[in-house]
């Protein structure tokens, strides 16, 4: 959901494209900047229309400018890689922003990590079809190690109540007669975003919160 002041009013998920922000014009004040988008030509968008959005921190619309690329490793091999664009609300000369920066990342992207969410998603639907974390990483060839598998995993079942939490705001827990957690959440997050493609992407454009929260 969108980052806005409690008095606002309630505004719909953001759909993954800057254009959005024009079809908010009606709306009493302005939407504040995701954290994620759909694709690079987004993070295009958004920054055209910076100014039309409010800050994050302090809520002012008219003071978002441009502060350069985010970029990263890629997962498979040393090659840098765009992964999201920082935006400044500026408070130089008469413009009256608070000065900090934000950052909006693309929807594959899990902040602070190398790992991207189709990796993540497949991990997940491969150990709960019944398939060892061992072997489902190596089938993958994420091009991380086994023990980053390991830590990855645990960071999953350590995000569970964030995730089940947001999703709570699309649809109510399905019925499912599998007693394991993680198997709960996967039916929680097909029955919100479908089954088809990336469900970890799909929340975290769905519903602007990152994976591991």
């Amino acid at each position: 959901m969108w980052a806005v002041l409690e008095t606002s009013p309630v505004r719909p998920p953001y759909d993954g494209s800057a254009g959005a922000c024009r079809r908010r014009q009606s709306c009493p004040m302005k939407p504040s900047a995701p954290q994620f988008v759909g694709d690079p030509k987004a993070l295009d968008e958004l920054l055209v229309l910076g100014k039309q959005m409010a800050c994050p921190h302090c809520h002012r619309a008219g003071a978002i400018v441009g502060h350069g690329w985010l970029r990263g490793y890629s997962e498979r091999g040393n090659a840098r890689e765009v992964r999201g664009r920082r935006f400044l609300c500026s408070a130089r000369l008469r413009v009256k922003g608070c000065g900090r920066t934000f950052s909006v990342w693309l929807e594959a992207i899990v902040p602070r990590f190398t790992v991207r969410t189709p990796t993540l998603s497949a991990l997940l639907k491969a150990v709960v079809a019944g398939e060892s974390r061992k072997s489902a990483w190596e089938r993958l060839e994420a091009g991380l190690s086994l023990r980053s598998a390991y830590r990855l995993w645990a960071r999953l079942l350590g995000a569970q109540s964030h995730l089940r939490t947001v999703l709570c705001r699309l649809t109510p827990p399905p019925f499912t007669e599998d007693p394991r957690p993680l198997a709960q959440l996967l039916a929680h997050l097909e029955q919100a975003l479908g089954s088809a493609g990336c469900v970890l992407a799909g929340f975290q454009l769905e519903l602007q919160r990152g994976v591991f929260g």
